[in-house]
């Protein structure tokens, strides 16, 4: 598959709907994460949002998700991304 194959829903054929549609209408997910702090030697924090699925005890694939500079792990896109790797039955964070 080339981009040339890609073909938008007939509601979002409009790029500036696509970009828009996320942020602005897209409905938030509350997801139960566990979030963990790491402290930087700089004095500067790094926080991981773990979302564990709930086969425990199972060997089960681990997605590490980063968001872009102006995103966080509280935005549309990523919790989108770790609802639908949860349903597959994978951790992420």
């Amino acid at each position: 598959m080339n981009i040339n194959d890609f073909i938008a829903a007939s509601c979002f054929a409009n790029p500036h709907l696509q970009t828009l549609w996320s942020p602005l209408l897209r409905r938030r997910l509350k997801l139960s994460r566990r979030r963990e702090m790491f402290e930087l030697d700089d004095g500067d924090y790094i926080y991981c949002d773990w979302l564990e699925s709930s086969a425990t005890g199972n060997a089960t694939p681990l997605v590490i998700l980063l968001h872009g500079l102006a995103g966080c792990s509280g935005s549309s896109y990523i919790l989108g991304m770790q609802a639908a790797l949860q349903q597959l039955g994978w951790d992420s964070v």
